[in-house]
């Protein structure tokens, strides 16, 4: 063999040499590429775990991916079969709304017509404050204005009515009368009722505007003269909805499928009802009840691995969970103003009005009510500087001032349109 043919068969090995090379390059690269593209789809997975992988391309173009990498690359013939497919509908579940600007709690407290939890509780929004007079109302009778300073009260509205829901604001206390569902107002001086809404179960007044939930399973918003009513969500049937508190964009609650049983915790924005998500995950079995939001803290009951509850606290946006009472023997919404919390409980056949202090954890029993006859019907209200013990159903209306000493053995009870001693 010639110099010539040698060096031919050289330079054709040394070509070999390089597109085997190549190969191995191009292995690298798509290895490399391949790693990237998961450790990607794994970020977005952790990050948003309702993040959808088929989302960032369509059906069509992957198939042509496929296509390309087999029949180009691996020089692989493919042989295409048509099926028929039947698409089903999905439902794609809104992205969690679990962080925001605690700006957006910035309440100012002078607008509030009442607590959420009085709202919530089982003593029904029946009792609220303003300025130096608490208001309250009495199942079957009507409404009535307590001045704290002589321990006297006045006749407000009163011709067997039943209000809930007591919200005060300015000159004009808000009420939901519960034998015709309509929202209603009168004079903080008394006088006649004006009605502002139909079909109205539920109601929370925070400067213009009422959160409120319908007769009809809905969600919404009506400004405080009674116009602009908007529907923000519709339950769908053998789901119902429970009020859980507001920021200043947007309103949460509960829906709870009484068919599966299970809660979902819905956001609105209230000006886009389009931007629905999720604040919590959905809970099963009741491990968490009776949740609401008060200036930005999440307040619930918590289910123990011994099945008993602890009453716990959460701001908005943090995964910190403070446990504020344990094994609570009432799971009914507490009351919160300012640092302090009041909640009720049970103890040797007595209904107690507990104070809890949640700088210092120090726990005060402010009242109570021995031997009920329905011990699960008294709920824990609270008006300026007043705690109350009210039981409408069995004509139970008890309270006592938080600043007096041994208040729990100075009571006040309401008989005969009358507060005494």
């Amino acid at each position: 063999m010639d110099e010539k043919e040698k060096e031919k068969i050289r330079k054709k090995r040394k070509r070999a040499e390089r597109r085997k090379q190549a190969g191995k390059n191009f292995l690298i690269f798509i290895s490399i590429l391949v790693l990237a593209v998961a450790a990607f789809l794994i970020t977005m997975k952790l990050c948003d775990p309702d993040f959808k992988i088929s989302s960032l391309f369509p059906e069509e173009k992957a198939q042509q991916v496929v296509s390309f990498v087999k029949e180009d690359i691996l020089k692989q013939t493919t042989t295409t079969t048509t099926t028929t497919t039947t698409t089903r509908p999905t439902t794609t579940k809104p992205k969690n709304y679990d962080y925001t600007s605690f700006d957006d709690f910035a309440f100012d407290t002078s607008l509030q017509g009442n607590q959420v939890g009085n709202l919530l509780n089982k003593s029904k929004g029946m009792v609220t404050y303003s300025s130096s007079y608490i208001y309250y109302s009495i199942a079957g009778k009507g409404l009535y204005r307590f001045e704290p300073n002589s321990e006297s009260n006045k006749e407000l509205v009163v011709n067997n009515y039943n209000f809930t829901c007591l919200n005060v604001l300015g000159d004009y206390i808000y009420m939901v009368d519960t034998d015709s569902h309509k929202l209603k107002k009168a004079q903080i001086i008394g006088g006649d009722t004006v009605n502002l809404a139909d079909g109205i179960a539920f109601a929370y007044l925070y400067n213009d505007k009422f959160y409120y939930v319908g007769t009809d399973n809905t969600v919404g918003v009506i400004n405080i003269d009674g116009d602009g009513r908007a529907v923000l969500y519709q339950a769908e049937a053998g789901k119902r909805v429970r009020f859980v508190g507001i920021s200043l964009s947007r309103v949460f609650f509960t829906v709870y499928d009484e068919v599966s049983k299970y809660y979902e915790y819905i956001t609105v924005d209230i000006h886009d009802k389009s931007d629905r998500r999720y604040f919590m995950n959905d809970s099963k079995n009741n491990d968490i009840i009776n949740v609401q939001l008060e200036c930005g803290y999440f307040y619930f009951y918590q289910r123990q691995d011994d099945n008993s509850y602890n009453l716990c606290r959460q701001k908005f946006g943090s995964e910190k969970i403070v446990t504020l009472a344990e094994r609570c023997s009432v799971k009914d919404y507490p009351v919160v103003y300012a640092n302090r919390l009041y909640y009720t409980a049970v103890k040797n056949n007595a209904v107690q009005a507990r104070e809890l202090n949640m700088n210092t954890m120090a726990d005060k029993l402010m009242l109570y009510i021995t031997n009920p006859t329905d011990k699960n019907a008294i709920g824990v209200g609270y008006g300026y500087q007043y705690v109350y013990l009210f039981g409408p159903s069995q004509g139970l209306y008890k309270g006592s001032c938080i600043y007096t000493s041994s208040s729990k053995d100075n009571t006040l009870t309401f008989k005969n349109g009358n507060w005494s001693y």
